[in-house]
């Protein structure tokens, strides 16, 4: 196991903190669409997944998830849902840490993520039939709902993974994600040293 640097937990508060800034707005928003426009919330559940996501993808350690969205959650918590900001963020962080914790944290592709978002996904949404009475709902707008909310978690997994590519680029990542070749199909570029 890799030894847990000041680097490495500034990194994930930083990532933590920038989208805690993000989801307070949204925070605000999405409590009140939920209940009156289904249709218009659906395409927002996927930004929970940014942060973890990106982090994950950016750093390629354990635990770089669940750290993020507990700091993006405690940012976060200053918005109408207050501490329950924590839980769903930290719910976010553990879903996409899963699918890396089957791998033991071997396996660094893209697909791996979009997996775990589907998967996440199509979770949300079966959790969420009594909640937003989709029962009720006529066949046209309950499958726009589905594609609209499962599009959501798989957009902002992508809009997570480009970011991470970015910032490894630009050498955020040096001296944190594990040094070595990566494959044209893994998350980002090799490392800068």
């Amino acid at each position: 196991m890799q030894s847990v640097t000041t680097r490495y937990l500034m990194t994930c508060a930083a990532i933590g903190a920038a989208v805690g800034v993000l989801l307070v707005p949204a925070n605000f928003v999405s409590a009140p669409l939920a209940a009156a426009a289904p249709l218009a919330y659906a395409p927002l559940v996927g930004l929970w997944m940014i942060g973890p996501v990106l982090a994950l993808a950016l750093i390629r350690r354990p635990g770089a998830a669940v750290l993020t969205t507990f700091v993006a959650g405690v940012v976060s918590s200053a918005s109408p849902v207050g501490a329950w900001s924590i839980v769903t963020c930290l719910m976010a962080g553990v879903v996409v840490e899963l699918a890396f914790l089957v791998t033991r944290y071997r396996v660094w592709r893209a697909w791996l993520f979009y997996l775990d978002a589907a998967v996440f996904g199509a979770a949300y949404v079966a959790s969420g039939w009594a909640a937003f009475d989709m029962a009720a709902m006529a066949p046209g707008v309950l499958a726009a709902f589905v594609v609209l909310m499962m599009g959501s978690f798989l957009v902002f997994t992508w809009l997570g993974l480009l970011l991470a590519r970015q910032l490894a680029q630009a050498g955020v990542a040096r001296g944190l994600a594990p040094s070595g070749p990566v494959r044209a199909r893994e998350v980002g570029p090799e490392p800068a040293r």
